[in-house]
């Protein structure tokens, strides 16, 4: 009841009681998950925690749709949905715990909704510059972690384009699509009202009560302290190779006596807390990519889009997920980049793909609750059809490892390092150049997330393209991140600047490895993706193929030749004369056989030679034979089809002699 008194007469009435004040705190506070601090830890001068989106609106027939003022009256009217939007970060002192939320007393809309423009003509590649300058720079710890930029003047002043930098310790892929749907309308009719919702800003607690409430976290949960001590000690004796740390990590973990023993072992080996399970790692490291190197703090991004339909095909032809085909369509499109840089390594890439762990059961909707999962892309097999079937292989299997491992224990693994430590630690691997001295667990990171499939609005401003644009790590220099929405996948590529320069081709082949795979689909496929497909398969011309035969499209069997005169067939026989059909290999022998019932249809004029040819190639084709002509003291083999055809199509011609010498003695 105080709580909530309190909480109704404002911030004045929280410093006046301390008492007061500690309640409504940890009522009102909510301490970050060790995931969510992670991505704190990871900044570093080169490295940003923050995750953006690029969303395109076309504001034909909405006056003002998309734009600042009406983006602004809208965030304002549904702050107390967007809470994201109103917190921001409270340090614990010495990094001794996890940092805090509160909301924002100094609030101020337009210090984070701005301004911006492209020059004419705006074209999508003077956009991407703008979005690349806009990521590269970090947010302010000390105002809620977002920014958003209004972009005019794109594709000619038709388009507004809107920029939404939100750090990642305040939500993951699927509390985006949740703000998503909190801003933007199912409705072209919706306007603004200009109304603000209520919401009631906290205090920022001193340095004191911070660590008052970290003393009481610790007495609450005296596990913590516990498992804390004893993972720093034995990561510590493992580094050091000392054993006397490690004997002291296992005297700390003994089983303590009395009531109070009691309870801590019920506490350390409770459901969600026996064991520390972090995704498991391939069995070997991932090799060496132009990208997989310490970055620098500037970017390049780069974006496109493929129709939800296509990539449906595909998944109805080959009996996968689409979750597959976007991994497939990325591997494609990496193993083409990295074949025009000559720099293809023989083993295969390995790409981290983040997991929501969501149970539908947080309090809080927008914490953090992902993890990952580790996958092979198959990039060292040249057969489009073979490398989607060995990424869903790969895929399934990493799921069904993933689904061994409880999702509470794959949050709980973050818990144990203290902020200050990890921090360091970022900072020191940064520092260090370790990306340069030792191969990476994996390549880099590939996100598909899941949108609307319906159309939405902004103030009667259509949303036609929503455009992710992730984040990137130290030796991590290029992401991969798709979003589905209204009947698209809009992919959207971040890279480092210096290691990734020519993004812009990733696009091309992306389009390249989704033509490629439509190629292989039975249903006829639409106009557009026909034409893409014609075009990607004249430029890319792959030089191996080992499809399944379930999965190669029905041939044409090979037409015989209608051979209906005298000369026709002494040609066919002068043709069988020579030695050529002698030293065709053994693979295509076999596949002419195969063809050859096809024969049997040849008018009966032929039907001689035809029999003939089809008896020999079968008798080669299923015998026990070399692929070169057996030497037999200068005469050929007898399983040669030479000797064969030479005997009956011989006569014919001598046959014609003789009746035209007849037709000269009787005249």
């Amino acid at each position: 009841m105080i709580s909530r008194r309190i909480g109704g007469l404002g911030p004045s009435a929280m410093i006046t009681e301390t008492s007061v004040t500690h309640v409504l705190y940890r009522s009102a506070m909510r301490q970050l998950s060790g995931i969510d601090v992670s991505f704190l830890n990871m900044e570093t001068p080169s490295t940003f925690g923050h995750v953006s989106s690029l969303n395109i609106y076309d504001p034909s027939g909405a006056a003002g749709g998309a734009g600042l003022e009406a983006t602004k009256q809208i965030i304002l009217e549904r702050m107390d949905l967007l809470a994201p939007f109103r917190r921001r970060l409270v340090e614990v002192p010495f990094g001794l715990d996890m940092p805090y939320w509160i909301e924002d007393p100094d609030f101020d809309i337009d210090f984070h909704v701005r301004h911006h423009a492209v020059p004419p003509p705006g074209t999508p590649e003077q956009l991407a510059e703008v979005i690349s300058r806009i990521v590269a720079r970090p947010l302010d710890r000390s105002r809620p972690l977002w920014e958003l930029y209004v972009i005019e003047g794109v594709a000619n002043g038709t388009r507004i384009a809107q920029l939404t930098k939100v750090h990642h310790a305040a939500i993951d892929g699927a509390a985006g699509a949740g703000m998503l749907a909190a801003i933007l309308d199912a409705s072209a009719d919706y306007r603004p009202s200009g109304e603000s919702a209520a919401w009631t800003p906290d205090t920022v607690p001193t340095d004191d009560e911070m660590l008052r409430i970290t003393a009481r976290e610790y007495i609450r949960r005296p596990e913590k302290m516990i498992r804390l001590s004893v993972r720093s000690i034995r990561e510590l004796a493992a580094s050091t190779q000392n054993g006397g740390l490690r004997a002291l990590a296992d005297v700390i973990a003994q089983p303590m006596p009395g009531p109070f023993g009691k309870m801590l072992r019920e506490r350390l080996r409770g459901t969600h807390h026996d064991v520390d399970h972090p995704p498991a790692l391939p069995p070997t490291q991932a090799p060496r990519t132009p990208w997989n190197r310490p970055i620098t703090p500037h970017r390049r991004f780069a974006s496109t889009t493929i129709p939800l339909d296509d990539a449906k095909r595909v998944r109805r032809q080959f009996g996968c997920t689409f979750n597959d085909v976007v991994m497939a369509l990325c591997s494609g499109a990496l193993r083409r980049y990295l074949i025009a840089h000559d720099c293809l390594p023989a083993e295969s890439l390995i790409a981290m793909v983040p997991i929501s762990v969501r149970s539908g059961n947080e309090e809080d909707t927008y914490q953090n609750r992902v993890s990952a999962l580790l996958a092979d892309l198959a990039t060292n097999e040249p057969d489009p059809v073979e490398r989607l079937r060995r990424v869903q292989k790969s895929m399934t299997a990493a799921k069904n490892n993933f689904a061994a491992i409880p999702a509470e224990t794959l949050q709980d693994f973050t818990q144990f390092a203290p902020p200050a430590i990890a921090a360091r630690a970022m900072r020191m691997y940064s520092r260090l150049r370790i990306a340069d001295r030792m191969n990476p667990p994996f390549n880099l990171i590939i996100s598909n997330v899941p949108g609307p499939n319906y159309p939405l609005y902004s103030a009667g401003a259509k949303l036609e393209h929503f455009y992710p644009v992730s984040a990137l790590g130290d030796g991590q220099g290029l992401n991969m991140t798709v979003q589905s929405y209204n009947g698209n996948l809009d992919f959207g590529f971040i890279a480092c600047r210096d290691l990734v320069p020519d993004l812009a081709m990733m696009v091309t082949y992306l389009h390249e490895s989704m033509a490629e795979l439509l190629t292989f689909c039975d249903d006829e496929p639409p106009a557009a993706a026909a034409a893409a497909a014609a075009v990607a398969a004249a430029a890319a011309a792959p030089t191996s193929r080992k499809v399944a035969a379930t999965d190669r499209k029905p041939r044409r069997k090979p037409t015989v030749p209608k051979v209906s005169t005298p000369t026709a067939v002494a040609k066919s026989a002068k043709a069988a004369k020579k030695p050529t059909a002698a030293k065709t290999s053994a693979a295509t022998v076999t596949t002419a056989a195969k063809k050859m019932p096809a024969a049997k249809k040849a008018p009966s004029a032929n039907g001689e030679v035809a029999a003939r040819k089809a008896a020999v190639v079968k008798k080669v084709a299923t015998g026990k034979r070399s692929t070169r002509p057996k030497s037999t003291g200068g005469k050929t083999s007898t399983e040669r089809p030479a000797p064969v055809a030479k005997k009956a199509p011989a006569a014919k011609p001598s046959t014609l002699r003789t009746i035209s010498n007849r037709k000269k003695a009787t005249n």
